[in-house]
């Protein structure tokens, strides 16, 4: 549930007011909405695979909470505008460290010409991109909080700044692209980045086509989507150690749905700035529901010329408890995990098959 405010008023209003149309909502004002959530989890895993890397014990607690602050407004042209702050504020264990910090901030502006996003957010490629972790149900199975996971989507520029447009939807066609300038940028504490690593890209333009239908009882949803980015400071030193000029991917994907049964499929391809940063990717996904519950299955397939390949299982579910309340699991096996042993350092030093597992209990307000 969303808690709404209006700006310059200490009045309260009703929710009826709040979801009004279009018109109802110039007229009381701008919106702040308050909304966000709190997740307690266990996770557990075999071997060396929990990110604490804690020795004979093989499970822990874990917090997700955040608290997200939404500003929106519309004109008497029907151009809608606001921006977005979503806040993290991590409990420790291992779904992360304790601290506060922004996840994703920016500004949006959307009407007859389509829907500008200016700030710190995912990209076109990710946010048009459908597939089989779309099929999915407890944490997001192939895409969940299990700690043994493969990599469900190729490399993206994660919540770097970043421009992006989407065009209207014709015909049930929409585009998008996205363009960052550096990959890196948001590195320093404020969030993470997954299409870096050393020595970093940028220049990135990302993008991506999805087309959204009915064929009969079946709804189905296709995407195309991809990026391309420079590698920072390439030179002949680094050209030697197998460090490339650019970074590349592409991937397909399609979500169809007939009464409560979703199927999902992915292919991903993906070649970062090093040989060690490139895979292949082919995942599979099937999710039921039924009343307040949800169950799925998943299978990943990995290949990369590095490290052996790896058939990753999943199975997960969740069921509403209480309005806003949600218990979720998941149960994962990796037949190839690259950190089912590590050193003190946290890095691998034997790979093998690993099982994991999470339970967690949520509230969405």
């Amino acid at each position: 549930m969303h808690h709404r405010l209006l700006l310059g008023s200490t009045a309260l209003v009703g929710a009826g007011m709040l979801f009004a149309s279009g018109a109802s909502a110039q007229e009381a004002g701008f919106e702040v909405i308050l909304g966000g959530f709190t997740e307690f989890g266990v996770t557990a895993a075999t071997n060396d695979t929990l990110a604490n890397q804690r020795k004979n014990q093989n499970y822990s607690f874990y917090m997700d909470n955040e608290v997200i602050v939404r500003a929106e407004g519309i004109t008497d042209g029907g151009v809608r505008y606001g921006s977005k702050v979503e806040i993290e504020v991590a409990g420790g264990g291992d779904a992360g460290s304790d601290g506060i910090s922004i996840d994703e901030v920016g500004l949006f502006f959307s009407g007859n010409f389509g829907r500008v996003e200016l700030g710190r957010d995912d990209g076109a490629e990710d946010l048009m991109f459908v597939g089989a972790e779309d099929a999915q149900a407890g944490t997001g199975g192939l895409d969940g909080d299990t700690a043994n996971l493969g990599q469900i989507q190729f490399p993206d520029t994660g919540d770097a700044v970043k421009s992006t447009y989407f065009t209207p939807r014709i015909a049930g066609f929409q585009l998008g692209a996205s363009f960052t300038p550096d990959g890196d940028d948001n590195t320093d504490g404020r969030g993470s980045t997954t299409l870096t690593g050393a020595p970093g890209t940028k220049n990135t333009i990302g993008g991506g086509i999805n087309w959204v239908g009915v064929l009969g009882p079946v709804d189905l949803t296709l995407a195309a989507v991809g990026n391309w980015a420079d590698v920072k400071d390439s030179n002949a030193t680094q050209a030697a150690l197998g460090f490339r000029d650019d970074a590349k991917a592409w991937a397909l994907g399609g979500l169809l749905g007939f009464g409560g049964l979703e199927f999902g499929v992915s292919f991903n391809d993906f070649k970062g700035p090093t040989e060690f940063q490139e895979g292949t990717l082919l995942s599979f996904g099937l999710a039921y529901g039924f009343g307040p519950a949800n169950v799925s299955v998943g299978y990943e397939r990995d290949w990369n010329e590095n490290i052996d390949d790896a058939n990753i299982f999943v199975v997960s579910g969740d069921i509403g408890l209480l309005p806003g309340v949600t218990l979720k699991g998941d149960v994962s096996y990796n037949t190839d995990d690259p950190f089912k042993d590590v050193d003190d350092d946290g890095d691998p030093v034997d790979s093998g098959s690993t099982l994991g597992g999470v339970l967690t209990v949520q509230l969405d307000y």
